[in-house]
């Protein structure tokens, strides 16, 4: 009656000897991604989030450093101007990351017309989303890209109050907008990049 069990351990002893001496799976090349918004002068809420949701569902070998610790460490970092790519940098390399990219609005343009009797106002709004991609390792920009600039406008009543641009309803639509459009533009250009740097390979 005990022979179906030394069968058994003789199998799982040998399959475990096989799994020894088989080769060595190859490295799946996972990337760490600093995804944050920046530089701070072009910052608009919700960006850098939005282009993160997006890659973590449609790109694989790409991980990325939690939100609420970015949202945390943008703060807490001078990324303003010509210090932006540097701090982004300093941040990626806290985390251990390999790629940190910044999520800005350079172009942010709201222009608000009052109507005739005063009664209403015109809100115009111009809008483009940037990434800046850091290698963490020299601190430089090694790619930028830019999405279209898109307008949109609306009419309401001027008795209420104008919200602030980062709330502004049709700035928050313009940026839903090109969320995707930004985030397909990185979808394509973030392997190529990974390779060129060398990054997840076993030349890093």
């Amino acid at each position: 009656m005990r022979l179906p069990g030394k069968f058994l351990t003789l199998a799982l002893l040998m399959g475990a000897l096989l799994a020894a001496c088989a080769p060595a799976p190859a490295r799946t090349g996972t990337v760490l991604v600093a995804m944050m918004n920046g530089p701070a002068q072009s910052v608009l809420a919700g960006s850098a989030d939005g282009v993160q949701h997006i890659l973590e569902r449609d790109v694989s070998n790409f991980t990325y450093v939690s939100e609420f610790t970015m949202r945390f460490l943008e703060t807490h970092n001078d990324l303003f101007h010509s210090r932006a790519a540097p701090s982004a940098a300093r941040i990626a390399r806290s985390q251990g990351a390999d790629l940190a990219i910044m999520v800005g609005a350079p172009v942010l343009e709201r222009t608000v017309t009052p109507s005739r009797d005063g009664a209403a106002r015109r809100v115009d709004v111009s809008l483009a989303l940037e990434a800046q991609v850091v290698d963490p390792r020299t601190d430089a920009v090694v790619q930028v890209l830019r999405t279209r600039t898109s307008q949109g406008s609306r009419v309401e009543s001027n008795a209420e109050p104008l919200l602030p641009v980062g709330s502004d309803p049709t700035v928050i639509a313009l940026r839903d907008q090109a969320i995707p459009e930004l985030a397909a533009a990185l979808e394509a250009e973030l392997p190529y990049l990974a390779s060129s740097l060398l990054i997840g390979s076993n030349g890093e």
